[in-house]
């Protein structure tokens, strides 16, 4: 019997992907590592600290949430598919710094706080495309540069 060295290298080869796959699909159910991933404060201490202020400005009557993405509460409504898209992008890669909502959890204002890195102009627009948006659908946005007192807060808010 005569065993051709072209087939022994082929059947090496579909054996060796073959345990390559096997190898892939066995580690595909631990791909988290905590040398790969890992938590961070959900705001900086800067924004914690304003975070505080608005809590205590909204007192009993509205809620302050942190670092809220615009597509939880924002919907797209129908349009041409292309508008459509760019709408619902538009809303799924925006987050407000802090959502402020009335007890019925209707948000009422967006608060910013901003650094130097709105100084920019490609920041400033797209900060003022944001602010239209917000103004569009009824919700208020409040941009900060320096801390605010909690008067300040309150004034903004209308209460």
């Amino acid at each position: 019997m005569e065993i051709s060295y072209t087939g022994l290298v082929v059947v090496c080869a579909i054996l060796a992907v073959l345990v390559y796959l096997v190898v892939m699909r066995l580690q595909s159910g631990s791909k988290y590592s905590p040398k790969h991933y890992q938590t961070i404060p959900l705001l900086t201490e800067h924004e914690q600290d304003l975070f505080w202020r608005l809590k205590e400005a909204a007192g009993r009557d509205l809620i302050v949430a942190p670092q809220v993405v615009f597509g939880a509460f924002l919907k797209v409504k129908t349009m041409a598919l292309v508008d459509k898209t760019k709408a619902r992008h538009q809303v799924a890669h925006n987050r407000g710094d802090f959502i402020v909502c009335n007890k019925e959890f209707r948000v009422v204002a967006v608060i910013e706080l901003d650094d130097a890195t709105h100084d920019k102009s490609a920041q400033k627009a797209l900060d003022r495309r944001r602010d239209q948006l917000l103004k569009t659908v009824g919700v208020k946005a409040i941009r900060y540069r320096k801390m605010p007192e909690v008067a300040k807060i309150r004034a903004d808010l209308g209460l």
